[in-house]
């Protein structure tokens, strides 16, 4: 699932791209993913794109008469930014084409991504919108602290829901985790001040180090290319392998088809 690097690259990558260019074209293979219903996207026909935002797992794309297009990838959503006449990739849900012949692709494997159309003052008519907590990327020390300590279940749980903050998915979730060195079952109720703002720092570093990595793949690789970029994670999906910390053997469990890596050692359940 794209997460907060992923999103920021594919943004930083799209935008000075977009700059200028006319929406010739548009179509929706799989409709049901432009929940403003497949006949709206024609309206951008004639538009030009501007800034793009974003918030958790969403990305904001402002439309030059004032609307915005508001895109949630979902599970295995991807973008491809591709010459008009290039191959289709498997599962094409939406396509926006422009004046220099260049496509903005969308495709799905699992048809669960979710496209709106909404004017600018209509972002609570997304669902879930009004329920996302705070940006990881915007979020304060003290905030973070604050909504944290409200919370009494366990960490990667509380992570990874996007009512108490947004962005952070099952790969970040591992990875910032074990940078903090808190095991993803602790419960919170068992930190420390000095763990919560353990956490924090961790979660900032990781977060910042890897839009700078994912980003310049990206901007080297160009969208389309790969599904997506995980190749600096530590121990997300390395399961058998040595951490990088001490040397264990990185464990892992899989619960609702979300795999969850750890080191023991480095990451005890129990303080």
């Amino acid at each position: 699932m794209p997460e907060i690097p992923d999103l920021e690259a594919v943004r930083h990558y799209l935008m000075p791209r977009l700059a200028g260019l006319k929406v010739t074209n548009t179509d929706a293979p799989i409709p049901w993913l432009v929940r403003t219903g497949a006949d709206a996207l024609a309206s951008l026909e004639g538009r030009a794109f501007g800034e793009i935002h974003r918030l958790g797992k969403f990305l904001i794309v402002f439309v030059d008469d004032t609307r915005l297009l508001v895109i949630n990838p979902m599970l295995t959503g991807r973008f491809h930014w591709i010459e008009a006449t290039a191959k289709k990739p498997g599962r094409l849900g939406v396509v926006v084409g422009f004046d220099n012949g260049m496509e903005m692709r969308f495709s799905d494997m699992r048809r669960m991504g979710r496209w709106y159309l909404v004017p600018q003052d209509g972002l609570a008519e997304i669902p879930q919108w009004a329920t996302l907590g705070p940006d990881a990327m915007a979020i304060t020390e003290e905030e973070f602290l604050g909504r944290l300590k409200a919370r009494r279940g366990q960490i990667k749980a509380t992570l990874t829901n996007q009512e108490f903050m947004a962005g952070i998915g099952n790969a970040y979730s591992d990875e910032i985790l074990w940078e903090a060195g808190l095991h993803p079952h602790r419960r919170r109720a068992t930190m420390s001040e000095d763990d919560l703002r353990g956490l924090y720092a961790a979660m900032r570093k990781v977060l910042e180090e890897s839009i700078q990595i994912v980003d310049a793949t990206v901007q080297e690789e160009g969208l389309g290319k790969k599904e997506e970029w995980r190749q600096h994670l530590k121990v997300h999906r390395r399961l058998g392998e040595p951490c990088p910390r001490c040397g264990s053997e990185i464990k892992g469990q899989v619960r609702s088809g979300s795999e969850t890596n750890y080191c023991v050692v480095c990451q005890p359940l129990f303080e």
